[in-house]
């Protein structure tokens, strides 16, 4: 029992509960009222079976262990969007009556889900009111605006509608995007995609358009642009407040009559595709500025869909890095496990670089398994603004160390490994950067990252 009331401390992640075996809330922790959006002094004061009434979550493992009398397992979505297995054993007296109820719980993964669905084809009743089990597997969700989005994106999908993503960078724009053309019915066709900031100017209208042999010097044979390519699929453009003036009226004229020719060409070629676009600025800000054209945003954002950034969807931080890190586990054959420490820092770090920065501090996590937890922690925020409390032990040399690495990394990633734009916005030199780079090691993440030159 002592080791049971030690596991509810609040720094524990994990929802963990005791009840008696008439239903009363005898211990918990603060995580667990959390999921619940109540307060720990309610929750205590509290009996299971009104919870259930209630709505507070559609389904208890230990109400079912007060009736069979047996360990039970169940999958359970509570009223703040936590979908979680709950797990409740039962605690007998010597003379075998029910004593207690121990229930721990933890963030369900998509292939437990698709697992679980495989084991009970009825499902509960929080699955039958979210998407089909083959849909859902497709994107790590567990927050309710993400799950929202989702039903939002597999509602549209069947449409033509151009639909416009907006949100900070590293929030699964291009991940929906994908998604959306998925539940199109659409996997066997092309799925197009171009960053628009990463194609120089005078090159971006050969990309789109394509080129015939003799358009220019160079041009040594035809090629098809992106807009044929993606012929009868998606053309997705990320970032396309980057695209130049000078190609948006001519994108404009191919939204209008969905015809098109190549640079040098003639013949004028007909195209089918569905737009999806996506922005990390205000588009429309840009608009006032004279900066993108107003006739072409309206024309991108029939359906405008925004999505929050992670520090805003905290129900999704763990449920990711459990997902990356069984990935990477996987790809660097580890067995590298959260802690509840690491996960506590996981779910307060600001998370600046959303989702894809937690996907690189978790590599980091399965890469760099040499280091304490707790070290790499305060690695894995990414977040050089604030204190490195974990660095105060060691010497000067090694904590200025420290303190470069985390430093670097975090303008790196926040720059998606473009040298120039990070050298620029950290003060030196490029040379001097790739210095850093090879001394900390970077090359390997970089590598991962697809780094821009």
């Amino acid at each position: 029992m002592n080791a049971l009331i030690d596991s509810l401390d609040e720094s524990n992640p994990s929802t963990l509960f005791i009840t008696d075996n008439e239903g009363n809330v005898l211990l918990s922790n603060d995580f667990t009222a959390l999921t619940l959006g109540m307060n720990l002094h309610d929750l205590l004061h509290s009996n299971i079976y009104d919870l259930v009434a209630k709505g507070v979550y559609n389904k208890s493992a230990a109400l079912q262990t007060i009736q069979t009398k047996k360990k039970e397992e169940v999958f359970l979505e509570t009223n703040q969007g936590y979908c979680v297995k709950s797990t409740a054993t039962p605690i007998f007296y010597n003379d075998g009556t029910l004593h207690m109820i121990v229930t721990k719980s933890e963030p369900i993964t998509s292939k437990q889900l698709e697992e679980w669905h495989k084991r009970n084809p009825t499902l509960t009743s929080y699955l039958k009111s979210d998407l089909p089990i083959e849909q859902a597997s497709a994107v790590v969700a567990e927050s309710k605006e993400m799950k929202k989005l989702l039903r939002i994106c597999n509602q549209i999908a069947p449409y033509d509608t151009r639909i416009l993503f907006t949100g900070e960078s590293g929030v699964g724009k291009e991940v929906l995007a994908q998604f959306t053309h998925k539940q199109a019915m659409q996997e066997k066709r092309p799925f197009i995609s171009l960053n628009c900031a990463a194609i120089p100017e005078n090159l971006f209208e050969s990309e789109i358009f394509g080129f015939e042999k003799g358009a220019f010097t160079g041009a040594d044979a035809p090629k098809k642009g992106l807009l044929e390519l993606a012929n009868n699929g998606t053309l997705f453009l990320d970032e396309i407040s980057e695209m130049p003036l000078a190609v948006q009226s001519k994108f404009l004229r191919v939204l209008e009559t969905m015809e098109m020719r190549r640079l040098g060409g003639e013949k004028t070629v007909h195209v089918n595709f569905r737009l999806i676009s996506a922005s990390n600025v205000d588009i429309e800000a840009l608009v006032h500025e004279h900066k993108f054209r107003k006739d072409l945003y309206y024309r991108i954002n029939v359906m405008p869909i925004n999505i929050p950034p992670l520090r805003k969807r905290k129900q999704d931080v763990l449920v990711l890095a459990h997902h990356f890190l069984q990935k990477f586990n996987e790809k660097h054959q580890k067995n590298i496990q959260l802690d509840a420490e690491v996960s506590k820092k996981l779910l307060n770090d600001p998370w600046i670089g959303n989702v894809r920065e937690l996907r690189n501090c978790i590599e980091r996590l399965v890469i760099l398994d040499g280091l304490s937890p707790f070290i790499i922690a305060e690695e894995s925020s990414c977040n050089a603004e604030e204190p490195m409390i974990a660095y105060q032990h060691l010497d000067y040399e090694h904590y200025l160390q420290k303190v470069e690495y985390s430093y670097f990394l975090n303008k790196l990633e926040k720059n998606e490994w473009n040298i120039s734009q990070t050298a620029k916005e950290c003060g030196i030199s490029r040379p001097l950067l790739y210095k850093k780079i090879k001394q900390f090691n970077f090359n390997q993440l970089a590598a991962r990252s697809n780094p821009a030159p």
